[in-house]
């Protein structure tokens, strides 16, 4: 299996990897979960 090389790629895996936890119940900062959402969008912005 290849690694993602991406960053726009890490960050939406790493969203919904803090989402699902969140859903199970556990407490994740909103702060953190808006950053990555952030980070998805410049980073496909700008083709990272």
């Amino acid at each position: 299996m290849r690694m993602p090389s991406s960053i726009a790629t890490w960050c939406l895996i790493l969203f919904f990897l803090f989402y699902g936890l969140s859903a199970l119940g556990m407490a994740i900062p909103g702060i953190i979960m808006g950053l990555l959402a952030l980070g998805v969008a410049i980073f496909t912005l700008i083709g990272r």
